[in-house]
């Protein structure tokens, strides 16, 4: 039997951030089956990670950042010891791409994967006074050191090949032995719940849509699950659920809602999203109305198997009809599933990855992948 091509995964966020979770960690077991053996390693911490996104405590943020900074540069005498590497999005969050650079000299390929416009000089308001050190323009300069690029949609790809040839698109996927619809709907009638699940960097997207919510509750009364704020949500005239956001809970938070949303801004950076939330309702079954914005008019087919809205009115029109209509709920949710089933995968997603990690060690398409000393 070969050795295992050896790959090392570097992310910014740990496991516990959906990124990572879905963009590198789930492919493992099947990369491992085709001959990979992947070692991730996160620039935060899980503790890190979760104070990265609260306002203030920048001495305690500044000082927990450097070490993790110094664990990184340590990283790089380990080299020796893969193949290649797998890096998501940035090996450390702040600064030039140090790291990256010095992979590249020691000649070790780099696939680089983002699924994110992080070419925009976009950060996140608990951090916006250290904006200055973020540098969008390494972006590039990772695309022109990279063997191979993996995006999430084509908006993203239309940037990427800009600075190289060697690009291809990989939409953020789920694994749907694992993502699947509830067992079954409830036998008592209930209040129907609409969920949004995000993170605190998205929800301004579900606070533009409050006003919509009222005037839809006031009509048709609903619960509004929130999950993933990170910090307690009011909305007048809205019954408000308020939930934690666990790992071992992600499946069962998307089936206990009946209808999802999904909103987002029309501009560059929700363009750059990869409607993975959407996805996700959709693998569970859980119809969804979503932003008419980028790559969800790739996703949904408006009333086939979602419902796509462009502004208030039809984010209304449209999540009202779904709340009155049970049996376009169902449609909807059957529709969706074969969606997720067919394109968005892991099934499907898996053997794509599988095969441009071996074309970045293999560029020439010989028989066997170039391999490094161990």
């Amino acid at each position: 039997m070969p050795e295992p091509i050896r790959v090392l995964a570097l992310s910014p966020m740990p496991v516990e951030g959906a990124g990572c979770r879905f963009r590198i960690a789930q492919f493992v077991p099947y990369l491992r089956e085709a001959g990979f053996e992947v070692t991730i390693s996160p620039f935060y911490t899980r503790e890190f990670f979760e104070l990265v996104y609260q306002p203030g405590q920048h001495v305690r943020k500044a000082v927990s950042f450097l070490s993790l900074a110094g664990r990184r540069l340590r990283e790089l005498f380990s080299l020796g010891d893969y193949d290649l590497v797998f890096l998501y999005r940035e090996a450390i969050p702040l600064g030039p791409p140090i790291i990256e650079r010095m992979i590249a000299r020691r000649g070790l390929p780099i696939v680089y994967d983002f699924d994110d416009a992080i070419f925009l000089p976009a950060v996140s308001e608990a951090n916006r006074s250290i904006s200055f050190l973020k540098d969008p323009g390494r972006v590039a300069q990772i695309l022109k050191l990279s063997a191979q690029v993996v995006v999430g949609n084509e908006f993203l790809a239309a940037f990427a090949r800009q600075h190289t040839p060697a690009v291809s698109v990989i939409p953020t996927a789920v694994d749907t032995t694992r993502f699947v619809p509830r067992a079954a709907e409830p036998v008592s009638p209930h209040e129907l719940v609409v969920g949004w699940i995000g993170s605190p960097t998205t929800f301004p997207y579900l606070e533009a849509l409050a006003p919509v919510l009222a005037q839809v509750a006031a009509r048709q009364p609903f619960t509004l699950k929130v999950s993933g704020a990170g910090k307690p949500v009011r909305f007048p005239g809205v019954r408000v659920e308020d939930v934690p956001w666990s790992l071992d809970d992600e499946v069962t938070l998307f089936n206990s809602c009946d209808a999802g949303v999904y909103p987002l801004t029309d501009d560059d950076w929700a363009r750059g999203k990869c409607g993975f939330k959407a996805i996700q309702f959709m693998a569970c079954g859980v119809p969804v109305v979503a932003a008419a914005v980028g790559v969800n008019r790739e996703i949904i087919r408006d009333g086939e198997n979602g419902l796509l809205a462009a502004n208030p009115a039809e984010w209304a029109e449209k999540l009202e009809r779904l709340l009155v209509d049970a049996g376009l709920r169902r449609r909807l949710a059957a529709t969706g599933r074969e969606t997720i089933e067919a394109r968005y995968s892991l099934r499907v997603t898996a053997p794509q990855l599988a095969a441009i990690l071996r074309k970045a060690l293999n560029p020439a398409g010989t028989a066997e992948p170039e391999r490094r000393d161990s």
